[in-house]
């Protein structure tokens, strides 16, 4: 039995097909190429405007270059930086790449009109909620601030939270004007950008806070220094020559040498600083201080400091 072969005219067709989806193959295996590639470069560009706004130390400064920052670190037209007061949203900073002078106005119109975070609207949705997220205003049906629509003629933007220590305390709107609608990609760079900089808030939130501890401990050293150099003035150990007679009589028994010791001993100071002081070895101080807790019957050296000063409080004259 013989086999008939095909037609040409049925072969040329069949080869024309393969060509065409090996075509459409190698279009397809380019463009997720190319999406591979915006992603990546979008996410970048996130990050190094997260890392520069994390070099400034205050929280204003980092709120008033966010917007610009991460506005042109990425394809958005326009970034809005707002913070949650009290049930409110109130704009701290408006960016726009095209239209820097309508931008102004329309954050001084938004500060005056600051946007009541209730429900229905979609930004109320986000207190509780991490990531970003793609608003239609046209399908949103009236779930989304109106100043935003009318203000600023935003058809179509992503929104992100920005939370410290785990409170919602802003929000972050960009969309991209003359450009379509925001897509996946824009909520993933939204997001990535938001928490970003509430880590960069959270982190200055932190050093401001360290600072301030830093600044009341040296206030606290200065104050107690100052009590125990006027303690040292109140009880006359700057020198045994003016100690009253009642502390000559308590300290009779003391040498000049364990006298000099016992008024460093008041000044808090340890015993390599008292051997620093007399020039003297540090054992000759322990030798020291071991006569002087016998002598006063003491049973540490604050004892007898404390011994000492009463005594001579005791026995100041009239």
């Amino acid at each position: 039995m013989s086999t008939r072969a095909a037609p040409a005219a049925e072969v040329e067709p069949r080869g024309a097909t393969a060509l065409v989806l090996a075509e459409l193959l190698a279009l397809e295996r380019e463009l997720c190429e190319l999406e591979y590639v915006r992603r990546a470069d979008a996410l970048e560009r996130a990050g190094d405007a997260v890392r520069r706004l994390g070099e400034l130390a205050v929280n204003e400064a980092i709120l008033a270059r966010a917007a610009a920052e991460l506005g042109t670190s990425s394809e958005f037209g326009r970034v809005l930086i707002s913070e949650v007061v009290e049930g409110s949203l109130r704009p701290l900073a408006i960016w726009a790449a095209h239209e820097p002078a309508t931008a102004d106005v329309a954050l001084a119109e938004l500060s005056g009109d600051p946007i009541a975070l209730e429900y229905p609207l979609l930004e109320h949705e986000l207190l509780r909620r991490r990531g970003g997220l793609i608003v239609d205003v046209a399908a949103a049906g009236g779930r989304t601030p109106a100043i935003l629509a009318g203000t600023l003629g935003w058809s179509s933007y992503v929104v992100a939270p920005l939370s410290v220590g785990g409170e919602t305390i802003g929000l972050l709107h960009a969309d991209k004007p003359g450009a379509g609608a925001v897509d996946a990609l824009d909520a993933e760079v939204a997001a990535k950008l938001a928490d970003g900089l509430s880590g960069v808030l959270e982190r200055a939130v932190l050093r401001h806070t360290l600072e301030l501890h830093r600044a009341e401990l040296e206030s606290a050293v200065q104050w107690m220094s100052g009590r125990l150099g006027r303690l040292g003035d109140a009880t006359a150990l700057e020198a045994p020559a003016v100690v009253d007679e009642a502390a000559w009589r308590l300290a009779d028994s003391l040498t000049p040498r364990e006298l000099d010791v016992l008024r460093l001993l008041s000044r808090g100071h340890t015993n390599l600083a008292i051997a620093n002081a007399l020039v003297v070895r540090e054992g000759t101080v322990k030798y020291h201080v071991k006569n002087i807790l016998r002598k006063l019957g003491a049973s540490s050296r604050a004892d007898a400091v404390s011994r000492f000063v009463r005594a001579t409080a005791a026995g100041a004259p009239q």
